[in-house]
């Protein structure tokens, strides 16, 4: 029985060296789509009844249910619940080694084991790995041929090269800067097209969704067996100008496929009409047979032509052979993929418009939340300040009230039937010690409320053509935790302060900076936590350090606040766009990709500091620490 593997949000990159190892010893390889959930697609196929792979490569950032498990925790247990036989390999594409400590980690979840990312290096030992789970023998020369396959793409350039520079590479960076022309495209008004009865043609092509397989593209399913003649294959496409190849079965069984292309160039070699057309096709094809890219029908277009772009320069224009349902096979045209593929761009590129323009109306509402808090927070300050301020008064008169009660105690006594009665009625021994306890409460939330409408106030009111002003930046630090008070329940906040002086700059933007700040650290623990805590033993605590000090860099004095958690941290490899405009690691609907890069324009535009990332970063103590770091440096006013 055929083996079959499923591919899971892994890169072009590492989905293409899997594909061409796993297809070298005949194992069917298919791709789920990056835009559909990954449980989902699986539970549908077993309520189905239909076939479960026997392996699943997944990526441990792989995309469930509109979000991310860091972990692949959901997908393991999913294996694990309903599909026992089903295995799951995790890969970590964004590190080259993998600890003993991390294999044990996704071994106790239930993957049969954690890989680095996929290279030439160590292509060999990785499917060592998966032939294991499969229960198949590794082909020693079959794996040879295809990591000389790789070496040679990864060589010198092609034969198909301009310049030095391979064509398909071209044609990838002229895609690049079409891509980037994207965000100008979408600011600009939806374009008007004119009806036309040319467009009639295209209306198959309109009715893709962004999600379309390509099963829904025109597939051809001419069959030819291998016993049979080349005179009749090429009346097969005489007959069909637009049949792109045709399928070979050998008594019944797929075998392969003969492109238009591959028979041509065979008949128009010296005496080739006389050699193919009069003998079998099986002549033929065991001359000149060629690699084959065979992928499921269930894949997204847009894997889908990844895929079939990825081949060698003398394969990249032949068609594709499409694995139906009930071992059907079907031949899809290239032409017709990359059709398919413009549109979904365009499907996709009107989507992002419409987002864009949600996100502007965002924005505005935004904008007007912000002045009716400022007006709330107004209207609120003053009864505030009123309780606030009557409190010290009120505490005066209930002190001038007991001292008084006491003295007529003292008196005239309690032997009063009536007072005796009144006095445990209302357990006067209780009231009066209670009573100037409750005051000294009431007055220590006033003052907090006061504080945090204080705090909204001032970040409301922000104006761009503000004058700036000396400011003490532990003040803004700590109006930043009075705000985010709510979400600081489980995280343990540790301050390290030393007396700064104050700094020129704008208080409400500072606020906003290091809201953002505490608010993605918080973020970054808080799945962690709830992943380890479900280990019984984990003694592990989420911490955020905030630290000030008095910092002498290229020979200037900076006020600095460091903020710090002990997190996951952040991966080398996107260090360098934490701060780019519409750049996040949250999941969809969590994040706007806004925060840090407001905070790097606030802190470098305005204030002329600096921003400085580090992960891992040195603690208080020297030692390396696993987490994330943020370092605002001001300038200090002379």
């Amino acid at each position: 029985m055929v083996k079959s593997v499923l591919l899971a949000q892994l890169s072009e990159e590492q989905s293409l060296m899997w594909h061409k190892v796993l297809s070298s010893h005949q194992i069917e390889v298919w791709a789920a789509p990056e835009t559909e959930d990954l449980l989902k697609l699986l539970d549908q196929k077993l309520q189905s009844k239909q076939i479960l792979p026997d392996l699943i490569i997944s990526d441990i950032g792989i995309r469930y249910g509109g979000g991310t498990s860091l972990l692949a925790t959901e997908l393991c247990k999913w294996s694990a619940d309903n599909a026992p036989e089903l295995k799951v390999l995790l890969v970590n594409p964004r590190q080259t080694q993998i600890k003993e400590v991390e294999k044990r980690w996704a071994t106790r979840r239930g993957a049969i084991s954690l890989l680095p990312k996929i290279s030439i290096d160590n292509l060999n030992s990785a499917f060592e790995v998966a032939s294991q789970a499969l229960e198949i023998e590794v082909k020693t020369e079959a794996l040879a041929i295809v990591i000389s396959s790789l070496k040679r793409q990864q060589g010198l350039p092609d034969r198909g090269s301009v310049n030095g520079k391979n064509i398909r590479q071209t044609v990838t960076e002229d895609l690049a800067r079409r891509m980037a022309m994207i965000p100008l495209m979408v600011m600009a008004s939806k374009p008007e097209i004119e009806s036309s009865s040319n467009l009639s043609s295209q209306s198959p092509k309109r009715q893709l969704a962004l999600d379309a397989t390509i099963s829904q593209l025109n597939l051809y399913d001419t069959k030819i067996d291998l016993d049979q003649t080349g005179a009749i294959a090429r009346q097969l496409f005489t007959d069909n100008p637009l049949l792109p190849a045709l399928i070979l079965h050998d008594l019944g069984n797929y075998v392969g496929m003969l492109s238009r292309r591959r028979f041509l160039e065979c008949l128009s070699r010296p005496y080739g009409i006389e050699l193919f057309t009069k003998r079998p096709l099986r002549v033929l094809y065991e001359q000149f047979q060629s690699e084959t890219l065979k992928i499921d029908g269930n894949i997204a277009i847009g894997v889908a032509s990844q895929l079939a772009l990825g081949r060698a320069n003398d394969e990249v224009y032949e068609p594709l052979i499409v694995h139906q349902e009930g071992d059907i096979y079907a031949v899809l045209d290239i032409h017709d993929l990359l059709q398919a593929q413009s549109h979904i761009h365009e499907l996709a590129t009107n989507l992002l418009r419409e987002q864009t323009q949600t996100t502007m109306f965002q924005t505005e509402k935004m904008a007007s939340l912000g002045q009716i808090v400022a007006e709330v927070s107004h209207d609120i300050r003053n009864p505030v300040s009123a309780i606030y301020g009557n409190t010290d008064c009120l505490l005066t008169y209930i002190e001038g009230v007991m001292k008084i009660l006491r003295a007529y105690e003292k008196e005239y006594g309690t032997s009063s039937t009536t007072i005796s009665e009144i006095l445990e009625e209302v357990d006067w021994e209780f009231v009066r010690l209670d009573l100037p306890q409750v005051v000294r409460s009431i007055k220590s939330g006033a003052k907090y409320l006061r504080k945090l409408v204080d705090t909204l106030q001032s970040l409301s009111h922000m104006n761009d053509h503000a004058t700036p002003e000396l400011i003490d930046l532990l003040e803004c630090v700590e109006s930043s935790l009075t705000i985010l008070s709510g979400r600081i329940r489980n995280v343990q906040i540790i301050k390290n302060y030393i007396d700064l002086p104050k700094v020129n700059g704008f208080s409400d933007r500072l606020i906003q900076v290091f809201m953002n700040l505490i608010s993605n650290a918080l973020d970054a623990m808080v799945n962690l936590n709830t992943d380890l805590k479900a280990e019984s033993d984990s003694t592990w605590q989420p911490l955020v350090m905030i630290t000030s000090a008095i910092a002498e860099i290229d020979d200037c004095t900076w006020v600095s606040i460091k903020v710090a958690d002990n997190g996951l941290g952040i991966p080398k490899e996107i260090q360098d766009r934490i701060f780019d405009n519409f750049f996040t690691t949250k999941g969809q609907g969590k994040g706007t990709g806004l925060g840090l890069a407001i905070c790097y324009q606030i802190i470098t535009q305005q204030h002329n500091g600096k921003i400085i990332l580090r992960s891992p970063y040195l603690n208080n103590n020297g030692d390396m620490t696993t987490g994330t770091e943020f370092e605002v440096l001001l300038p200090i006013t002379n």
